[in-house]
């Protein structure tokens, strides 16, 4: 009796010593499954996400175990191929092993084709180098500079031609110095008459009498006595007047024997 009590006794403290040690741990578990059943409600889909991961990983790992195996057997098959060839040369005699080559004259032919193309093919196969690169890279350059000099000398030269400088009254037969030309006013503008004077004075001719017209003009105009005509032209063209035309009595009296005679219309006030 007191055998047993004493055995009772000692599974008691060992009882009570397991479910001190084991509370802790159901304890965290506990919470682990908690935690878990949480995640859970929150990520419905992560436990399939899970299997599917896993899944995937031993799918992965068959895969490269299967190629590792493959990958294997075509080494070991290759191998015993090339053991076969071996063996089967060494079964062949001298000759046989010469005649399974490529004939000499074959090769010779083959050579002696290669070697009759022509200098540019075999040139145009095997590509310029450095020296020949430099040369063409050169002679490029030399063709654009000559080509630019050339195109520039032409353009100049049409300019110019182009540029000539037109033939003067002297060339064309008319001597300003010997060509009288009077000024008339034809507007109520005082001193215009004067300003033309001093442009046809300017132009060479010699200027005559500078005065007023009787007969108010509004485009101003060049007159000529008879025989006087291509003065009349040059004095119009270097005062840039359109308008020439023979000389009336009027203006020939006030010109006072003037070859020339200009009349300063409205048109000369705006200058």
């Amino acid at each position: 009796m007191d055998v047993v009590q004493e055995v009772g006794l000692y599974v008691g403290a060992a009882s009570f010593i397991g479910l001190v040690v084991f509370l802790p741990l159901f304890l965290s578990q506990a919470r682990d499954i908690r935690r878990l059943r949480m995640w859970s409600e929150r990520e419905p889909e992560a436990a399939e996400q899970a299997v599917e991961a896993a899944i995937a990983t031993a799918r992965v790992a068959q895969q490269a175990a299967v190629a590792r195996a493959t990958g294997a057997a075509e080494t070991t098959r290759a191998e015993v191929r090339a053991a076969a060839r071996d063996a089967a040369a060494m079964t062949q005699s001298p000759a046989a092993r010469v005649a399974a080559d490529r004939p000499a004259t074959t090769r010779i032919t083959a050579e002696r084709a290669a070697l009759a193309q022509p200098t540019w093919r075999r040139w145009i196969s095997r590509g310029p180098d450095t020296r020949q690169l430099m040369v063409i890279v050169g002679g490029v350059f030399a063709l654009g500079l000559a080509v630019a000099l050339i195109s520039l000398q032409l353009s100049g030269g049409g300019d110019d031609v182009a540029e000539a400088p037109a033939p003067t009254v002297e060339e064309a037969g008319v001597v300003k110095a010997d060509v009288d030309v009077a000024v008339l006013n034809g507007t109520a503008v005082p001193g215009l008459a004067a300003k033309v004077g001093d442009d046809v004075d300017t132009s060479g001719y010699a200027l005559g009498v500078v005065t007023n017209s009787d007969v108010p003009a509004d485009e101003s105009l060049v007159l000529f006595e008879r025989g006087h005509e291509e003065q009349a032209e040059a004095v119009a063209r270097d005062l840039g007047i359109d308008a020439v035309d023979l000389i009336d009595p009027d203006s020939s009296a006030l010109a006072d024997g003037a070859d020339v005679v200009v009349i300063a219309g409205e048109d000369r006030a705006q200058f």
